[in-house]
């Protein structure tokens, strides 16, 4: 049997999609084989260890993401402090399709094997929280008080994200996003 071609960025994106919105427990190896465009074979050939390991590599290619167009921006003091923040901003809209979509790292710390995941996702949070702290330790927040500012960064945006999607309303997550500014602003 010839192996299937997929593009892996897309099926990448297919399978980020489906835990996005079912959680680990909800999403199923059908459902990512339909979405992928691959059979479950070809699943498992790729992913030997099976969905937890499909979650754990969508997790990886989060944290890459978050490092990338969040901490390293957010980091890149060549930049004004304002145009930081404005582009990772941004960049968290644009992961978040403007506050419709779950957090990936919500949906996958819920369920059986959170706890299998539970490295992986607080390593992503930790770039976030470097990320901002540098922004709030530039606005003059000392160490300490950077971190707790970056740390409060991060419940509001879990905050909005859960509201925007209960209540069917963008609006939280929009409204967070100009907010962010004010809790890293001395």
């Amino acid at each position: 049997m010839p192996l299937q071609k997929v593009d892996p960025e897309t099926a990448d994106r297919e399978m980020f999609a489906l835990f996005c919105s079912y959680g680990y427990d909800g999403t199923s190896l059908e459902m990512l084989a339909n979405a992928t465009g691959l059979k479950k074979a070809s699943l498992y050939h790729r992913f030997p260890e099976g969905k937890k390991e499909m979650a754990l590599h969508v997790l990886k290619g989060t944290r890459q993401w978050i490092k990338t167009h969040i901490r390293d921006v957010l980091t890149h003091e060549e930049q004004p402090v304002k145009k930081r923040l404005t582009l990772a901003l941004q960049a968290l809209d644009q992961l978040y399709n403007g506050g419709s979509s779950n957090c990936i790292l919500r949906t996958l710390s819920i369920g059986t094997d959170a706890p299998y995941f539970r490295d992986a996702i607080a390593s992503c949070f930790e770039l976030l929280h470097t990320g901002f702290a540098a922004i709030a330790a530039a606005n003059g927040f000392s160490g300490t008080r950077a971190l707790q500012q970056a740390k409060e960064v991060s419940v509001a945006i879990q905050g909005s994200l859960v509201l925007s999607n209960v209540m069917n309303d963008t609006t939280y997550f929009k409204k967070c996003l100009e907010d962010i500014p004010l809790l890293l602003k001395k």
